[in-house]
Protein backbone atom coordinates (compact mmCIF):
# COMPACT_ATOMS: atom_id res chain seq x y z
CA UNK A 1 0.00 0.00 0.00
CA UNK A 2 1.38 3.52 -0.65
CA UNK A 3 0.51 5.54 2.19
CA UNK A 4 0.68 9.53 2.55
CA UNK A 5 0.48 11.57 5.57
CA UNK A 6 -2.00 15.12 5.92
CA UNK A 7 -4.47 16.31 7.34
CA UNK A 8 -8.23 17.26 7.43
CA UNK A 9 -9.77 20.61 7.35
CA UNK A 10 -13.54 20.76 6.96
CA UNK A 11 -14.42 18.07 4.00
CA UNK A 12 -11.43 17.81 2.54
CA UNK A 13 -7.94 16.35 3.09
CA UNK A 14 -4.49 18.31 1.98
CA UNK A 15 -1.48 16.02 1.70
CA UNK A 16 1.24 17.58 3.84
CA UNK A 17 3.96 19.99 1.57
CA UNK A 18 6.74 16.72 2.03
CA UNK A 19 4.33 14.38 0.48
CA UNK A 20 3.36 16.43 -2.64
CA UNK A 21 6.24 15.97 -4.81
CA UNK A 22 6.13 12.35 -4.31
CA UNK A 23 2.75 12.06 -4.91
CA UNK A 24 2.66 14.21 -8.44
CA UNK A 25 5.60 13.69 -9.73
CA UNK A 26 6.86 10.54 -8.82
CA UNK A 27 4.06 8.62 -8.74
CA UNK A 28 2.39 11.01 -11.23
CA UNK A 29 -1.07 10.74 -9.33
CA UNK A 30 -3.84 12.91 -11.05
CA UNK A 31 -7.22 14.36 -10.08
CA UNK A 32 -9.57 11.09 -10.02
CA UNK A 33 -6.97 8.84 -8.39
CA UNK A 34 -7.53 7.50 -5.10
CA UNK A 35 -4.78 7.38 -2.26
CA UNK A 36 -4.61 6.38 1.03
CA UNK A 37 -3.43 8.53 4.04
CA UNK A 38 -2.54 8.71 7.52
CA UNK A 39 -3.56 12.35 9.90
CA UNK A 40 -1.22 10.73 12.84
CA UNK A 41 -5.17 10.08 14.64
CA UNK A 42 -5.18 6.89 14.90
CA UNK A 43 -7.49 6.29 11.47
CA UNK A 44 -6.61 4.80 7.59
CA UNK A 45 -8.25 7.10 5.14
CA UNK A 46 -9.02 7.03 1.42
CA UNK A 47 -9.11 10.04 -0.63
CA UNK A 48 -10.31 11.35 -3.81
CA UNK A 49 -7.91 13.48 -5.61
CA UNK A 50 -9.69 16.49 -6.83
CA UNK A 51 -6.53 18.88 -7.14
CA UNK A 52 -3.25 17.85 -7.97
CA UNK A 53 -0.72 20.46 -8.36
CA UNK A 54 3.05 21.14 -7.91
CA UNK A 55 1.63 23.41 -4.87
CA UNK A 56 -1.27 21.47 -3.31
CA UNK A 57 -2.89 17.92 -3.37
CA UNK A 58 -6.52 17.82 -1.91
CA UNK A 59 -10.10 16.27 -2.07
CA UNK A 60 -12.84 14.13 -0.21
CA UNK A 61 -12.13 11.36 1.55
CA UNK A 62 -13.92 8.82 4.13
CA UNK A 63 -12.14 6.76 6.72
CA UNK A 64 -10.90 3.36 5.85
CA UNK A 65 -10.65 1.81 9.02
CA UNK A 66 -10.47 3.16 12.48
CA UNK A 67 -7.81 2.51 15.15
CA UNK A 68 -5.57 1.30 12.70
CA UNK A 69 -2.20 -0.81 13.54
CA UNK A 70 -3.17 0.68 17.02
CA UNK A 71 -2.13 -1.00 20.06
CA UNK A 72 -4.20 -2.06 23.33
CA UNK A 73 -1.39 0.31 25.53
CA UNK A 74 -0.26 3.08 26.34
CA UNK A 75 3.62 3.42 26.68
CA UNK A 76 5.07 6.66 27.32
CA UNK A 77 9.21 6.11 27.12
CA UNK A 78 11.32 8.91 28.61
CA UNK A 79 14.84 8.95 27.48
CA UNK A 80 18.17 10.77 26.97
CA UNK A 81 18.82 11.23 23.78
CA UNK A 82 22.39 9.16 23.04
CA UNK A 83 25.68 11.78 21.76
CA UNK A 84 25.44 9.59 18.36
CA UNK A 85 21.63 10.98 17.20
CA UNK A 86 21.79 7.89 15.15
CA UNK A 87 21.41 5.47 17.53
CA UNK A 88 18.31 7.37 19.10
CA UNK A 89 16.95 7.62 15.75
CA UNK A 90 17.31 3.64 15.57
CA UNK A 91 15.17 3.68 18.42
CA UNK A 92 12.67 5.54 18.04
CA UNK A 93 12.44 4.24 14.49
CA UNK A 94 11.99 0.68 15.80
CA UNK A 95 9.82 1.57 19.03
CA UNK A 96 7.22 3.21 16.55
CA UNK A 97 7.43 -0.29 14.16
CA UNK A 98 7.01 -1.82 17.52
CA UNK A 99 3.84 0.57 18.95
CA UNK A 100 4.78 3.60 21.20
CA UNK A 101 2.42 5.96 22.51
CA UNK A 102 5.24 8.92 23.86
CA UNK A 103 8.62 9.72 23.64
CA UNK A 104 10.06 12.33 25.95
CA UNK A 105 13.74 13.29 25.42
CA UNK A 106 15.11 14.25 28.68
CA UNK A 107 18.16 16.59 29.50
CA UNK A 108 19.66 14.54 32.79
CA UNK A 109 22.63 15.81 34.44
CA UNK A 110 24.92 13.48 32.77
CA UNK A 111 22.99 13.93 29.32
CA UNK A 112 25.98 14.38 26.67
CA UNK A 113 23.73 15.75 24.39
CA UNK A 114 21.60 18.91 24.75
CA UNK A 115 20.34 19.74 21.31
CA UNK A 116 17.55 18.04 19.51
CA UNK A 117 16.49 18.69 15.88
CA UNK A 118 12.81 17.89 16.14
CA UNK A 119 11.71 18.17 12.39
CA UNK A 120 14.47 15.55 11.75
CA UNK A 121 12.79 13.49 14.36
CA UNK A 122 9.73 13.72 13.00
CA UNK A 123 10.98 12.75 9.65
CA UNK A 124 11.88 9.58 11.21
CA UNK A 125 9.13 8.80 13.25
CA UNK A 126 6.69 9.27 10.53
CA UNK A 127 8.59 7.19 7.82
CA UNK A 128 8.40 4.42 10.22
CA UNK A 129 4.60 5.05 11.08
CA UNK A 130 3.73 4.74 7.25
CA UNK A 131 6.72 1.83 7.33
CA UNK A 132 4.32 -0.32 9.78
CA UNK A 133 1.29 0.39 8.35
CA UNK A 134 -0.10 2.78 11.84
CA UNK A 135 -2.86 4.95 11.59
CA UNK A 136 -1.21 6.81 15.17
CA UNK A 137 2.08 8.98 15.02
CA UNK A 138 3.21 8.87 18.58
CA UNK A 139 3.63 12.66 20.54
CA UNK A 140 7.52 13.06 20.78
CA UNK A 141 8.16 16.45 23.21
CA UNK A 142 10.85 18.75 23.03
CA UNK A 143 13.25 18.34 24.94
CA UNK A 144 12.67 18.26 28.48
CA UNK A 145 14.68 18.30 32.00
CA UNK A 146 14.69 15.41 34.29
CA UNK A 147 13.14 17.28 37.33
CA UNK A 148 10.38 18.96 34.91
CA UNK A 149 9.54 15.29 33.84
CA UNK A 150 9.18 13.79 37.40
CA UNK A 151 6.71 16.95 38.15
CA UNK A 152 4.71 15.94 35.08
CA UNK A 153 0.97 14.51 35.76
CA UNK A 154 1.21 11.16 33.97
CA UNK A 155 -1.08 8.38 34.73
CA UNK A 156 0.24 4.82 34.46
CA UNK A 157 2.28 2.76 36.01
CA UNK A 158 5.81 4.51 36.67
CA UNK A 159 9.24 2.60 36.26
CA UNK A 160 12.95 3.61 36.13
CA UNK A 161 15.62 1.66 34.73
CA UNK A 162 18.92 2.31 36.55
CA UNK A 163 22.26 0.35 37.08
CA UNK A 164 22.74 1.28 40.72
CA UNK A 165 23.80 -1.35 43.02
CA UNK A 166 20.22 -1.85 45.07
CA UNK A 167 17.25 -3.85 45.42
CA UNK A 168 15.11 -3.65 42.15
CA UNK A 169 12.41 -5.65 40.03
CA UNK A 170 11.50 -7.61 37.14
CA UNK A 171 10.36 -5.30 34.22
CA UNK A 172 8.59 -8.35 33.01
CA UNK A 173 6.29 -7.72 36.17
CA UNK A 174 4.99 -4.05 34.96
CA UNK A 175 5.28 -5.28 31.00
CA UNK A 176 1.50 -6.15 30.72
CA UNK A 177 0.12 -3.70 32.41
CA UNK A 178 -1.99 -1.09 30.33
CA UNK A 179 -0.39 2.29 31.19
CA UNK A 180 3.03 2.53 31.24
CA UNK A 181 5.80 4.84 31.80
CA UNK A 182 9.23 4.34 32.20
CA UNK A 183 12.85 6.11 32.40
CA UNK A 184 15.39 5.52 30.83
CA UNK A 185 18.85 7.25 31.50
CA UNK A 186 21.64 8.48 29.60
CA UNK A 187 24.85 6.82 28.92
CA UNK A 188 26.50 7.25 32.43
CA UNK A 189 23.53 6.27 33.92
CA UNK A 190 21.16 8.98 36.02
CA UNK A 191 22.57 10.37 39.10
CA UNK A 192 21.66 9.01 42.34
CA UNK A 193 20.09 12.06 43.05
CA UNK A 194 17.71 11.43 39.77
CA UNK A 195 17.50 8.16 41.14
CA UNK A 196 15.77 9.34 44.61
CA UNK A 197 14.12 12.21 42.91
CA UNK A 198 12.28 9.25 40.62
CA UNK A 199 11.86 7.79 43.33
CA UNK A 200 9.80 10.16 45.67
CA UNK A 201 7.89 10.65 42.09
CA UNK A 202 6.35 7.39 41.99
CA UNK A 203 8.52 5.99 40.30
CA UNK A 204 9.45 1.80 40.82
CA UNK A 205 13.10 0.69 40.25
CA UNK A 206 13.42 -1.99 37.82
CA UNK A 207 16.09 -4.14 35.86
CA UNK A 208 16.33 -5.60 32.45
CA UNK A 209 17.79 -8.38 33.42
CA UNK A 210 21.75 -9.51 34.35
CA UNK A 211 23.51 -7.98 31.00
CA UNK A 212 24.14 -4.10 31.03
CA UNK A 213 22.44 -2.60 27.90
CA UNK A 214 23.21 0.75 26.23
CA UNK A 215 20.54 3.28 26.69
CA UNK A 216 18.59 2.68 23.13
CA UNK A 217 18.88 -1.06 23.75
CA UNK A 218 17.18 -0.90 27.26
CA UNK A 219 14.72 1.40 25.57
CA UNK A 220 14.15 -0.64 22.86
CA UNK A 221 14.03 -3.98 25.35
CA UNK A 222 11.61 -2.20 27.01
CA UNK A 223 9.25 -1.53 24.07
CA UNK A 224 9.94 -5.23 23.05
CA UNK A 225 8.49 -6.78 26.24
CA UNK A 226 5.39 -4.39 26.43
CA UNK A 227 4.44 -5.62 22.75
CA UNK A 228 5.41 -9.13 23.81
CA UNK A 229 3.15 -8.96 26.68
CA UNK A 230 0.26 -7.82 24.89
CA UNK A 231 0.23 -10.01 22.36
Amino acid sequence: MQLFYGHIAAEFFYLHESEINHCVRVLRKNAGDTIHFITGDGNLYSGIIEVASKREVKGLFTVTESSWGNVPYELTIAIAPTKNMDRFEWFLEKSIELGISRIIPLRCDRSERKVIKEDRLFKVALSAAKQSLKGRLPKIDSLTSFNDFIAMDLEGTRCIAHCEDSERTAFSKAASDDQLIVLIGPEGDFTPNEISGAQRAGFKPIHLGQSRLRTETAALTVVSMVYAAHL
